[in-house]
């Protein structure tokens, strides 16, 4: 009888070797060659194989080496085979081949740029790299013993995650399936056959495709108490709030594969609180998947009564059903949107009349939450505390490390996360032990071993502490407000579910697709960020300047983000992360992206701004078409149609530059913007205003050249050519721009 870790080292050190073949070099590492020689069992290589055409949907040319030169191939964008319904030119974009990171460097480039380029010699500095964080990481095997294969594949994992994540599965010219996720998939299905021949069961329906959602996240993370005893802890606690549900969903599906005796290969994606989980369909799995949903949604309920909670859905699939993920995923949606129409059901049948019993409330309820006991220094507890630290800590490189522990591992930890009796989650600025827990992950690359977890940390630091919303808004042009970013992808279940041709819907392609997007909201938008901010220092007269950075990443992963910054600049970095988005998808018009942006006063209450930055997007959304950013009240176009963002960035700046010159006086824009948003009443035109602007144009601008571009814009012939409904924006955007300037005294 095989382990299930057997399969997968198998899987992952024959993927490697196969990789090494290809540019003719020999596997020199100890021990690799050691993990190839217990490997090989004729049980194995069976499972091994059919996993494996399972993961490809049984494509045979993806199977085939069919290119001449085998060490001549790149990874080809995914992105370009998606299709949901609008026109594109695929342009030949390939990766470079390169270490997974959140540089410029992870961005496909056209064909003929890569003239110049030895890729013999990126494919063996790969492989050379992979062999010495192998040696690193496992050198001691005969210590560890060959018998702890769980720890040996969990940091095999993670190595060849790192390496393998841009290579491509085989050397066909347009091959789009990455490596790793071809190893990762086939390691997760060849792992649930095991189980299903051992079970004896039969069938065809040989998988479960299991879904966890939790519910209440966005009420969870907003419901801060703000006051003036708490408001230096603001910023922090809704960071550490917003990192921990990450960590929550994170730890829980970690849970699930250790109960089941299964591989984190079998955690197919994690993320924006849902996780999706390859499952063998047995009795014992199913038995102890109801175990393990009623310990976790008792433990949330102990904790958080009905404010947090988790539901499971699964389907069983047969092999078609891996071979057509997409569709699998769509019945699994379906199947969770169900469930969740029942979320405490369970509970209820444990609970009965307790359920709807309220909470109690003692005297010295926390400050920050009023939801528990106040157990440190008589204001907060202890769950706020480990929250505040988290928006503290989680900055940079101050925490490099998180160890997820199952076994009571964890000691000296800078911060401790419980999960009752489940397990624990630590976090360390510095960590000696690399073998310690589960899983060891390392912050953005900052550590020196573990598996690479990519987190938005962006956020910006006063003297070395973490700033409050007060201190971002002075740092705006003009009036000192913030704002409030909130983008996601649009049509993101479309795109999985019907975006790629059919026969290209395998289990590995999808893996692939979700995890690129994963790796620009999670790793590669703290760089959006940085050069942001670097272009401000450069482009901006503030000799004082206190902050280490303008922008606040509240949330970033999955297809989303919440960011928070002064008000203008939220406004470039939305425009920035449309246009690095769109190259990141190699300018495929089929995925897009939607924004809203909230722009209120630094002191407004942080979850009224979060839920108006909901709201926001929702506009966005409706939009027609989507592919939108709402701001100023409205929704606009990207860049399609007569007014669309760039035109209101581009006249408000305009408009700006005039102010500020005293070609226009602040009070004649406000006019103009008045009756802008006054010339439409009940969906007719007061054309009684035009001869008023138009006099007021020509009475008080005396630039000749100013004054003839405003007439031309707003007074026409025709009502339909004038931009005197449209002008309203961008002369929002250059009163709040110009608030600091002047008025002359006889204006």
């Amino acid at each position: 009888m095989a382990d299930n870790y057997d399969i997968g080292l198998a899987v992952l050190v024959n993927g490697l070797e196969k990789v090494a073949k290809r540019v003719d070099v020999p596997i020199k590492s100890n021990v690799l060659k050691s993990i190839l020689e217990f490997s090989k069992d004729d049980i194995v290589e069976r499972l091994v194989s059919k996993a494996n055409e399972l993961s490809l949907g049984m494509v045979k040319d993806e199977g085939e080496e069919t290119t001449i030169d085998g060490g001549n191939q790149r990874l080809y964008s995914i992105f370009q085979n998606i299709n949901i319904g609008k026109e594109y030119k695929k342009g030949d974009y390939y990766y470079p081949l390169v270490p997974i990171n959140i540089s410029d460097n992870i961005f496909p480039m056209r064909e003929e740029n890569f003239k110049g380029y030895h890729i013999k010699d990126d494919y063996l500095n790969l492989i050379t790299c992979i062999e010495s964080e192998v040696e690193k990481e496992l050198g001691q095997i005969e210590i560890i013993g060959l018998e702890n294969y769980e720890k040996i594949y969990n940091k095999l994992y993670y190595i060849l995650e790192k390496y393998t994540g841009l290579i491509p599965y085989s050397t066909n010219k347009n091959s789009d399936i990455s490596l790793f996720e071809n190893l990762k998939t086939t390691s997760a299905i060849a792992a649930c056959l095991n189980e299903f021949e051992n079970s004896k069961q039969g069938g065809d329906n040989k998988f479960l495709l299991l879904a966890g959602d939790v519910s209440g996240i966005q009420s969870f993370i907003y419901q801060v108490t703000e006051g003036e005893d708490t408001k230096e802890n603001v910023s922090k606690n809704l960071r550490g709030k917003s990192f921990y549900v990450n960590i929550l969903i994170d730890f829980m599906s970690k849970y699930i594969v250790k109960k089941l005796n299964l591989t984190i290969s079998n955690i197919l994606y994690c993320g924006g609180g849902t996780f999706q989980i390859l499952l063998p369909n047995t009795e014992e799995t199913k038995l102890r998947l109801k175990e393990i949903e009623l310990e976790i949604q008792k433990y949330l309920y102990d904790k958080y009564k009905t404010r947090l909670g988790l539901v499971f859905a699964y389907v069983e699939i047969d092999e078609d059903g891996i071979v057509n993920y997409s569709d699998s995923l769509t019945k699994l949606q379906n199947r969770l949107s169900d469930v969740k129409n029942q979320k405490f059901l369970k509970i209820i049948e444990v609970e009965k009349d307790n359920f709807f019993l309220g909470e109690d409330k003692g005297e010295n309820d926390c400050i920050y939450c009023y939801r528990h006991k106040a157990t440190i220094n008589g204001i907060m507890c202890q769950e706020c505390n480990t929250h505040i630290s988290l928006g503290e800590k989680l900055v940079k490189d101050r925490l490099r490390y998180i160890v997820y522990d199952f076994d009571g591992q964890l000691k000296d930890c800078d911060v401790k996360v419980s999960f009752g009796s489940m397990g624990q989650v630590g976090f360390y600025s510095k960590l000696n032990d690399k073998d310690i827990g589960f899983v060891v992950e390392n912050i953005n690359g900052t550590g020196e071993f573990g598996r690479t977890r990519f987190v938005g940390n962006t956020v910006p630091l006063v003297k070395g502490v973490v700033a409050s919303f007060n201190d971002i808004g002075p740092l705006a042009e003009g009036d000192n407000k913030i704002g409030v970013l909130k983008m996601d992808i649009d049509n993101l279940g479309t795109v999985f579910s019907v975006g790629l041709k059919e026969e290209k819907r395998s289990i590995s392609r999808v893996s692939t697709l979700s995890r690129m997007i994963d790796l620009f909201f999670c790793g590669y938008i703290n760089k959006i960020c940085e050069d942001l901010y670097g272009e401000y220092k450069k482009n901006t007269d503030r000799q004082k300047l206190k902050l280490d950075n303008l922008f606040y990443i509240n949330f970033s992963g999955g297809d989303d983000l919440v960011i928070i910054g002064p008000w203008d600049w939220i406004i470039k970095l939305a425009m920035r992360i449309k246009d690095k988005l769109n190259e990141f998808v190699c300018f495929n018009p089929n995925i897009t992206i939607s924004g809203g942006i909230y722009i209120s006063d630094s002191k407004t209450p942080v979850r009224v701004t979060l839920y108006e930055g909901e709201r926001c997007l929702d506009e966005a959304k409706s939009y027609e078409g989507k592919d939108a950013l709402h701001v100023f009240g409205q929704a606009f176009s990207w860049s399609k149609g007569r007014y669309n963002i760039n035109k209101l960035i581009k006249d408000g700046l305009e408009y700006t530059d005039w102010i500020d010159n005293k070609y226009i006086s602040r009070s004649l824009a406000y006019n103009i913007m008045v009756a802008s948003k006054n010339i439409r009443r009940k969906g007719s035109l007061d054309f009684d205003l035009i001869p008023q602007i138009a006099y007021s144009l020509s009475r008080n601008i005396a630039n000749e050249k100013v004054r003839e571009s405003m007439i031309e814009r707003l007074i026409t012939p025709r009502m339909e050519d004038s931009e005197i409904e449209f002008v309203k924006y961008p002369l929002m955007f250059a009163l709040t721009k110009t608030r600091d300037v002047k008025e002359d005294q006889d204006e």
